[in-house]
């Protein structure tokens, strides 16, 4: 299988909107699980794409147009999984 991309999407919402966002968020192929938090943000998402382009595009081109989303920031994944054994944090 192909390594994916991975990213996670703080999102503000207008007030009000949260709902609707997260449903239109949970509704995109590439959203892999998005809940509703509280915080500064209002919604955690976890998207994958097949690259780095394909997830800016995404990001740019679909989850910044939801309608109800005020703010983004995107979290890029360099690793997702970590040997801890290897390390002394393991031991």
């Amino acid at each position: 299988m192909m390594d994916m991309v991975k990213a996670y999407i703080l999102i503000k919402a207008a007030v009000g909107h949260e709902d609707a966002v997260l449903k239109d968020m949970l509704a995109l192929s590439v959203t892999e699980e998005a809940h509703k938090v509280f915080g500064p943000y209002d919604i955690v998402a976890e998207v994958k794409g097949r690259d780095m382009e394909t997830l800016v595009e995404i990001i740019t081109e679909k989850v910044r147009k939801i309608k109800g989303i005020e703010d983004t920031q995107s979290i890029l994944v360099i690793d997702t999984e970590i040997d801890m054994t290897a390390t002394s944090l393991g031991s």
